[in-house]
Parts: C-alpha cells; structure tokens; sequence
C-alpha cells in the first residue's frame, strides 16, 4: 500500500495523530508524507527525508499556501506559493502513485480534488475543526473546509461533534500510547521541573499540550491561586506557547512564579516522567465551537498514567466520563474541583482501566488501516 499523506504538522514536529496512526501501519506500507513550511525553526525537511523502522516514511516540507502566515510578504505570496507547492504535489503523486492519498489540510483541498481526479480515492482526515484556526479569512477556511469535505471519498472524524458539522464520515476517535504512558513511574524529577521553584513538591497539577486560544486562562489562574493555600503543590503545564498567547502567558508566570511552571515544549517520550510526577491532569478548555469538537489526546494520556482528571465539559468525548471526570463549568468551580482532586485516590484507580485502556492508539489504528484499505479496494488483504 502506497499513501500520500497532506498534513499542516511537520513530521519533525510534535507527535500527532498522524504519528500515532502511520507508525502503527504495516511495516510493508510505504507513505509520503508532505507539509507545508513551517517558519519555526529546525521544523522543515527542506529536502525529503526517511523513516524507519515500521512503514517506510518518506517526508518533506513543501511550498503549500499559508494564509495565516506571520510575515506579510509570505502572506502575499500565498497565490503563488499555492501554485508552486500544487505542482510540486503533483509531480509526487505522478511519482509516488499513491493508492490512496489522504489529507488534514485544508487548502490543499485542491491538489486533492486533481490526484482524485487522476484516479486516487481521497480521504480527509478531519482531526480538528480546521477553518477555526484561521481567524483572519473565515470565509476562505470554511469554503476551503466544505471543499475538502465534499472532494473526498470519505472522511474520518476524530469526534462524532466534527461528523456532524462534516455532514458525512466515519468516527475513528483519539487514543493513548499504552505502550508508552504505562502508569507512575519511578524516574528522576525532570531537570525542568527540579531547577524551578517547583522543585521537589509532591502535590503536582499538570496540563500537557498546547498552550493557545482554547485554554481557558481564568481557570487556570484560579486553580493556581487555590494552592497557595496547599504547601507542596503547584501548576505545570507542558507544551509549545503559541505567538497569540505568549503576553497572557509571561504575566501569570511573573504574578506566580513560585506556583507556575511553563516548560515549554518536551520531547514525547520524556512525558512520562513528567506525568510521573503529577497527582492530576488538567483540561482548562474553553466552552466554544472549536473546543467542543475536540477528543483531547490529553483525556487518555492522563488515565493512562493514573491521574484524576479535571476538565471543563467542553465536548461529548469528555462529558461521557462524568462519574470518572471532574467537570466544572467555571473558574471557581475547576479550583475547587483541583483541590478535591488531590485528595481522591478512589476515583484515580479506575481511571486507567475505564478510560485508558479501551481507547489505544492499536486499536484506532487497525480501524483506520481498515478504512484505509476499503478505499484502495484492497478488503481482502
């Protein structure tokens, strides 16, 4: 099975779903993974790259439009980009002769629609609520958004919240890694953590992945100032800042310095030493359209290494957990709930078996692979 796979993260970049799923495909698949650059430093192959062991991946970062780019001159050039990075997608499906191409990105909806029309079934794998990250042009991403929608074969939500905004598709969710977060481990306090004011506390809250617009600052701030009354505790939370939260982030940093701790973004496989060092695990989401067609990675990853969980109910795929889950609906509320949290160690040990367990990133895959096939024609094999 050959795959081409369009998709905005950078292979070299954090690990995604994407990650989570081709490096799950069998070892005899051969996917070309493409991306548009990236203006973050050390993120871009400029020239193609490989993978291995399991599947052969190859990957590259290519000229694909970006209209939310920072610098206007790229911004500006975004017509013509969009002409260099389709022509470039098409010379690697001429190439590569993908048995089937599947993207997440939204405005290569049509470099999609062209290999679809040369033959290849098209599959959107619709992770997120893509046309909500593009603030500047909200018409553009949604027209964007529906094209890719209806130039497809088929598509695969991560929620049942984003197939019924989609129209049409098949709910494939998110998952952990159990192979990785494997529960409480005894390691060395990360250098991160043990260089802070932080270092050496036992009452731990976490929040793991990415620091931007849907977090909802207030709840943060509230449970922050809740353990000050709590020796021993503080906040963590690990992941990449974006530009548009970075002022929101330095001034609770500097008002807390003592009970807040930003890492910054950390290599995957060191999570769990992290987590190891935490009693709960945080979701402060935002209650809007985009958070509510969320299925937070984060829910399992939590479970998955024994932490009571604390998240706003800000989608279907969290509100299934209420007896498992605490799920305040303000800023006053989460506080509270964070500190009972700390204290219940009941709750904590069935987390891992009713939330975790039953949602592998294994078991995600082999329904995906199994789509996957489906549109190739290849049922059988």
């Amino acid at each position: 099975m050959r795959v081409l796979y369009i998709a905005e993260v950078q292979w070299r970049s954090q690990i995604s779903r994407k990650h989570q799923l081709i490096r799950r495909f069998p070892s005899d698949w051969y996917v070309f993974f493409a991306s548009p650059m990236n203006a973050a430093p050390g993120e871009n192959s400029l020239i193609t790259r490989r993978e291995r062991p399991g599947p052969t991946v190859d990957y590259v970062s290519l000229p694909l439009p970006k209209p939310d780019a920072r610098l206007a001159p790229v911004r500006a050039a975004t017509p013509l980009l969009g002409r260099l990075g389709g022509a470039r997608l098409a010379s690697i499906a001429s190439s590569f002769e993908p048995d089937v191409v599947i993207c997440s990105y939204i405005w290569a909806h049509e470099a999609v629609a062209a290999i679809r029309r040369a033959g290849t079934p098209a599959l959107y794998d619709l992770n997120d609520l893509h046309y909500e990250f593009y603030p500047d042009d909200p018409e553009r991403a949604r027209e964007a958004f529906r094209a890719l929608v209806n130039g497809v074969d088929e598509v695969a939500a991560s929620s049942s919240r984003l197939r019924e905004i989609a129209g049409r598709g098949v709910v494939i969710g998110n998952g952990v890694d159990l192979d990785t977060f494997r529960g409480r481990e005894s390691a060395p306090e990360p250098e991160e953590i043990a260089r802070s004011p932080l270092g050496g506390r036992e009452d731990l809250v976490m929040y793991v992945g990415s620091i931007d617009d849907r977090i909802d600052f207030a709840a943060l701030e509230r449970t922050v100032e809740m353990l000050a009354s709590r020796p021993g505790s503080g906040v963590v939370c690990v992941g990449r800042i974006f530009d548009a939260v970075r002022d929101r982030v330095r001034r609770l940093e500097a008002a807390h310095p003592d009970r807040l701790l930003f890492t910054g973004r950390v290599d995957y496989k060191r999570l769990p030493s992290f987590l190891s060092r935490a009693s709960v695990g945080i979701a402060p989401f935002a209650l809007n359209e985009k958070t509510a067609a969320i299925n937070p990675n984060k829910l399992y990853m939590y479970a998955a290494m024994d932490l009571n969980v604390v998240s706003t109910p800000f989608s279907d795929d969290v509100r299934q957990y209420a007896e498992l889950v605490y799920l305040p609906t303000d800023a006053d509320a989460f506080a509270r709930a964070v500190n009972e949290a700390l204290g219940d160690a009941e709750r904590r040990r069935a987390v891992r078996s009713d939330i975790a367990l039953s949602n592998s990133w294994d078991e995600k895959a082999r329904e995906f692979i199994k789509l996957v096939k489906r549109l190739a024609g290849q049922d059988a094999c």
